[in-house]
């Protein structure tokens, strides 16, 4: 589905924001009117154009709250958080480039407010993690022990990006997590932590978090991975056995996929890039030059692995694969797919096929104008999915506590 541009990457990036109009997370006449200024396949007009937004509706915040009026104080907020994350999006193939913490920390800055002035609560939380702390929300309504969806971020999405889903978890009764770990958000930006491929390391000490508060039912533990989360949930919950249903929306058996030419094996194709790093090199940044998805793909893999170049990036990508993994999964699973899905496409029915406990297979369909890589642009129809599936398995899988 194409969206103002021509460009698969910017068409897809203006899609996600006009979902985030669900939850009031954008406008849509703000989206649009945006868009229409930025040059195709320019990310310095990108830039430009949604930190003028951000500031603008920034101000209109500030003008509110100042005047007392804190419901409009709190949704321009929530709609200035969002296109910050949006101008700073296509900035990380220079990790020095100044405007990359400036910008986040405006939009974690606008988003502050959000949690200040938003009734249910959305509390900020510090997860121990090595020698240092994970960043987190977490939305509840009391302190009764609840059913708990925690949202494992993917490939470069930010915390304060599922207030939308958050809302929806807490209308059907249940808390709702999220946090950022090592190659994601603050963590990356802040703390200089890169993506790992054993997951499990990450989500053990959340889930320790997690269940040292009241809210949180201990057998009704969900975990939800978001695109490339649709690796790293799975990978967790192989060997976490306290989550209690697991989600991968959608799923991702291995981060390469069909990104190999296909008469390579797989160990052919890593040792042909490890053995031929300044070929693979000169051929990737040719392709960036041409390419603005490949351009901003390689660029922000770099960014989030600590790699040096595109094939010191794609080694990196060796270990994110399921095999001999997946089917350790024993709590019940659902793997999403959708028609058009062009990040990781095949990946999700590779997952599902490896899954040896009770699984199920939901596909979003271009007749439900919910075909993108998770459908993006359709968040309400995926919402309804998605959460009647979390409510069965509560309801008849799952012994939640009394």
């Amino acid at each position: 589905m194409k969206v103002i541009f021509k460009d698969n990457q910017f068409s897809f990036q203006i899609l996600r924001l006009l979902g985030g109009a669900t939850s009031g997370s954008a406008d849509i006449g703000e989206v649009i009117s945006t868009a229409q200024k930025i040059k195709e396949g320019d990310f310095e007009s990108w830039c430009k154009e949604w930190t003028a937004l951000a500031k603008r509706i920034e101000n209109f915040a500030e003008e509110c709250y100042s005047n007392g009026h804190l419901t409009s104080a709190r949704q321009a907020y929530l709609r200035a958080s969002n296109y910050y994350r949006t101008a700073e999006f296509y900035l990380h193939e220079n990790p020095n480039d100044t405007r990359i913490n400036e910008l986040y920390n405006k939009g974690i800055h606008c988003f502050s407010y959000v949690m200040k002035l938003n009734n249910p609560v959305i509390e900020a939380v510090e997860i121990p993690y090595e020698n240092t702390n994970l960043p987190g929300h977490f939305y509840h309504t009391d302190n009764n022990p609840r059913p708990t969806l925690v949202l494992v971020n993917g490939y470069d999405g930010t915390k304060e990006e599922f207030y939308g889903l958050a809302m929806s978890a807490l209308e059907r009764g249940m808390n709702f997590f999220t946090f950022e770990g090592p190659g994601q958000g603050e963590t990356v930006r802040k703390q200089h932590l890169f993506f790992r491929y054993d997951y499990e390391n990450v989500i053990s000490p959340v889930l320790d978090y997690l269940l040292s508060r009241n809210e949180i039912d201990p057998n009704a533990i969900v975990l939800m991975g978001e695109s490339f989360g649709g690796y790293l949930a799975p990978r967790a919950a192989a060997f976490d056995k306290r989550v209690a249903a697991c989600i991968a929306n959608g799923g991702v058996y291995d981060f390469m996929g069909f990104r190999r030419p296909s008469d390579f094996s797989r160990e052919e194709f890593f040792a042909y890039v490890r053995n031929n790093q300044e070929e693979v090199n000169a051929i990737n940044y040719e392709e960036m030059k041409r390419n603005p998805d490949m351009r901003w793909a390689i660029s922000h893999g770099m960014y989030v692995s600590d790699a040096k170049t595109p094939a010191e990036f794609i080694l990196k990508t060796e270990k994110y694969y399921l095999k001999g993994i997946a089917d350790k999964i024993k709590c019940p699973t659902l793997v999403i797919d959708t028609e058009n899905e062009h990040f990781f496409p095949g990946q999700a029915k590779a997952l599902y096929h490896e899954l040896k406990c009770r699984k199920d297979f939901m596909l979003f369909t271009k007749d439900e104008c919910a075909e993108e890589h998770c459908q993006v642009g359709a968040k309400l129809i995926a919402g309804e999915r998605i959460f009647n599936w979390i409510e069965d398995t509560i309801n008849n899988h799952i012994n939640v506590s009394s």
